[in-house]
């Protein structure tokens, strides 16, 4: 992909336009903070305009009701993201300084928007039911599925192409309109997805983009707009309560996919050959910066001290630097205040007792400029201490040690408001699998595994969300049912 600076402007209609100011923000890239390009700053009229062609477009076009039509749509989104896949993996190491190696996946993305074009052929879009007996008739059933209406779709930074896609291509699949909202880090890699959508059939209005740089303006305006139907949100626990509070005025659809403080439990017979690159490299992914992550190892005390030395050995060779280099494992860090965040809480570890096994520090001894902090192992810490329950976001992994008892285990990873992930490391299937059954956790990985596929539910627990996304499950979340009865003595 070239350096050039790209300039993003609203999707608006089928329409290409400014902010209804003119204003602009930069995207600065995390690695070097050079200028990534400039992105319209939308103005609440400008998210008005996108709410109100959505609802136009979903109250006077076919498109609701055209499931063949939608599925061709789709079919062209498929083909013209695999277009510019490499531009967009480019984009996301430079937006979000995603590590080229890992921005990549872009492959699964499209994937998901296959399998999605898929599963409109063989859903269950009306069902029949035999007849039934209630207040005295005899009546035939037929269930029908309807999209929900307008969508308000609001992305976080940390996977741009991945959740702008994910919320987007259901959605659309579903028979709603979208308004799409990334965050304000990753505009631009939102905006490459509107190129490819202005290039299909999808009618002007079914899908809108906005961009800002503050969430104020456009979170708080679309939340606010009681013509949108449903919001689909990745992000963190803090704004997803606040969204569904907004919500809950006229009663609106939520799906939230929220934060997560995943633990990772080691048994007492795992193999750690294995088990160790795999934790610390789950970890560590994408920079650390992951809801699902397993950001805390849990140790029994007979092995306890051979695996935290084995965990700072992989820590500290973990290939850390320029996102752009292919060995590259762990990356910048996307925004200079998250490094002072995440520094906040290792510091406070370590102040109130807690043993700082490597890393612990921001900065980068190779680069002057950029957002760093160094791969981190943070042990002597009660399960209950700050850094072992907040979110960390960062390349920071917890090591908790447990006597060994698998109830106890279990116990301590169940120990958090969250309950997005989990993973257990054990050569005993049956074992694992007691143990697995027992977190609770909207997912969980048993050995070098990983369940996050087009065909599978993803969501937590808790104050990990509400609802799910990918598979018939998230797909279903786009949609309402609708019974509809007939005399069974007639044609129903």
């Amino acid at each position: 992909m070239s350096d050039t600076n790209k300039t993003g402007r609203l999707y608006i209609d089928g329409a290409w336009r400014e902010a209804a100011n003119g204003a602009t923000f930069e995207v600065r890239n995390p690695f070097d903070e050079s200028l990534v390009g400039t992105a319209a700053d939308a103005t609440g009229r400008d998210v008005a305009d996108a709410v109100g062609a959505a609802r136009t477009a979903f109250d006077t076009t076919t498109w609701p009701t055209d499931v063949d039509f939608r599925k061709h749509c789709l079919r062209q989104l498929e083909e013209g993201l695999g277009k510019v896949k490499a531009e967009l993996a480019g984009m996301a190491t430079r937006e979000a300084g995603i590590p080229a190696n890992q921005a990549n996946l872009i492959d699964s993305v499209i994937e998901e928007v296959a399998w999605t074009a898929g599963l409109m052929d063989r859903f269950g879009w009306e069902v029949t039911l035999p007849a039934a007996e209630m207040l005295g008739m005899s009546s035939s059933r037929v269930v029908r599925q309807e999209p929900r209406g307008v969508v308000g779709a609001i992305t976080p930074w940390n996977a741009p192409t991945g959740m702008n896609v994910g919320k987007t291509a259901p959605a659309l699949a579903a028979g709603n309109t979208v308004v799409l909202k990334p965050a304000p880090d990753t505009p631009l890699s939102a905006v490459l997805l509107a190129e490819v959508i202005a290039e299909t059939d999808i009618p002007p209005g079914v899908f809108n983009l906005i961009t800002s740089n503050d969430n104020a303006v456009g979170g708080d305006a679309l939340t606010g707009d009681p013509r949108v139907n449903m919001f689909h949100f990745t992000g963190s626990t803090a704004v997803g309560q606040r969204i569904a509070s907004r919500a809950a005025v006229g009663f609106r659809k939520v799906v939230l996919e929220l934060g997560g403080k995943s633990a990772n439990i080691i048994l007492d017979d795992a193999d750690l050959d294995t088990a160790i690159p795999y934790s610390v490299g789950m970890c560590m992914y994408n920079s650390g910066q992951g809801c699902l992550l397993p950001t805390r190892i849990l140790v029994p005390g007979n092995l306890y001290d051979e695996v935290l030395q084995r965990v700072v050995a992989v820590a500290e060779a973990m290939p850390w630097g320029d996102p752009r280099a292919e060995q590259t494992l762990v990356g910048p860090i996307i925004r200079r205040g998250q490094v002072e965040r995440m520094a906040g809480l290792v510091d406070r570890a370590r102040e109130a007792g807690a043993t700082i096994a490597t890393g612990g520090t921001s900065g980068h001894p190779d680069f002057e400029k950029g957002h760093w902090y160094r791969p981190t192992v943070v042990t002597d810490v009660d399960e209950t201490a700050e850094i072992a329950q907040t979110e960390v976001f960062g390349p920071v992994l917890t090591v908790l040690r447990y006597d060994g008892r698998d109830e106890e285990a279990v116990r301590i990873a169940n120990a958090t408001r969250y309950g997005l992930g989990g993973f257990v490391q054990s050569t005993d299937a049956g074992r694992a699998r007691e143990i697995a059954n027992a977190l609770r956790s909207g997912g969980v990985a048993i050995g070098p595994s990983f369940w996050v596929a087009p065909d599978t539910p993803f969501g937590g627990y808790g104050a990990s969300g509400i609802g799910r996304e990918r598979g018939v499950e998230g797909f279903l979340e786009f949609l309402q049912a609708k019974a509809i009865s007939t005399p069974a003595t007639t044609n129903a």
